[in-house]
């Protein structure tokens, strides 16, 4: 049987690392001045939508991983459908995507 602690890990870092990037961004946010503003969120949104989507995938992995880890990665996939349907970015889509394809490194097919 797989032994999900060293996934479980790295679905928690995910979502870790889109909470610290987020809370970088509103600080940079609060100490542009206007007309600042505008040139530097051009700058970090796509960051900020890549690591959404990996902290919104790594969710779903976390919830899903007590159930049934061998379902992980079809349920990913699935949830990756839905995200495309609702039309997400491409930077959040890359980031649900990297998780996908890390769940399915360490998920044997």
């Amino acid at each position: 049987m797989l032994d999900p602690s060293d996934l479980r890990r790295d679905l928690e870092e995910a979502q870790d690392r889109f909470e610290q990037y987020r809370a970088s961004v509103t600080t940079m946010i609060e100490e542009r001045a206007a007309g600042e503003l505008s040139r530097a969120l051009e700058v970090v949104l796509p960051d900020l939508a890549f690591y959404e989507g990996q902290a919104v995938a790594a969710a779903v992995a976390l919830e899903h991983l007590a159930v049934d880890v061998s379902s992980l990665p079809k349920v990913l996939a699935d949830e990756l459908v839905e995200q495309q349907a609702a039309r997400r970015s491409r930077d959040y889509l890359a980031g649900f995507a990297k998780v996908l394809a890390l769940t399915n490194q360490h998920v044997p097919g």
